[in-house]
């Protein structure tokens, strides 16, 4: 090995350990992400952790907490539903607060409305439940893949309708099939590894080759 080779060594097996060290990559573990969707009248604050639904496997449920009130010019009532679309099966558990969640609490006592139920996916609208316009909802839904069936993948939103307004949110992008996929930063330290094994090798070769 040359002198060069010998100093470039520590330097490239430092950088593959800084990269090895590195935290997730943006969006792998981040923070909720929240969403307003805002009608005429009617309004949808959308908090969830979509990194972690892109990767989420059998068993393993993602918070979703929705926020439906509406600032309407008269007395009324707001439709509050969910529809999915695809092929991967998605479960729900949904419950509702008549006021904001305090982490698992609800203060004012919470409501279920659905337990382990399996979402239609046709891409029909199941109404969840009727507010009056003078109430906020405040919805959460633990959704999780069901069972270890199938393959593609499903698209879910929630949905609030009233006073001419028909609003929807959800992912911007579809629940995988079960079994999830694999993380990036894997795949990164994954490729590190073997750049560092194949530039180990080749230094191996070539001092190999001056020692004859």
């Amino acid at each position: 090995m040359s002198r060069r080779d010998r100093r470039a060594l520590p330097a490239l097996v430092a950088l593959a350990s800084a990269l090895l060290l590195i935290g997730p990559m943006p969006g792998a573990g981040a923070d909720p992400a929240t969403e307003v969707v805002q009608g005429r009248y009617v309004r949808i604050v959308s908090s969830a952790d979509w990194a972690a639904a892109s990767t989420m496997g059998p068993g393993v449920s993602v918070r979703w907490d929705l926020e439906v009130s509406a600032a309407a010019p008269s007395p009324g009532t707001v439709r509050v539903g969910i529809s999915a679309l695809g092929d991967a099966p998605v479960a729900v558990d949904v419950r509702l607060c008549p006021v904001a969640w305090q982490g698992e609490d609800c203060a004012g006592g919470s409501h279920v409305l659905r337990s382990g139920w399996g979402v239609p996916r046709d891409g029909q609208t199941v109404e969840l439940d009727t507010i009056s316009s003078d109430d906020v909802a405040h919805v959460r839904l633990d959704v999780r893949l069901a069972g270890d069936r199938g393959a593609g993948a499903t698209q879910i939103r929630v949905h609030a309708d009233g006073f001419g307004d028909r609003i929807q949110t959800g992912p911007g992008a579809q629940l995988p099939a079960t079994g999830g996929t694999v993380p990036l930063p894997a795949i990164v330290g994954g490729g590190v590894l073997l750049c560092v094994s194949a530039l180990l090798l080749l230094f191996g070769r070539r001092r190999k080759g001056e020692g004859s």
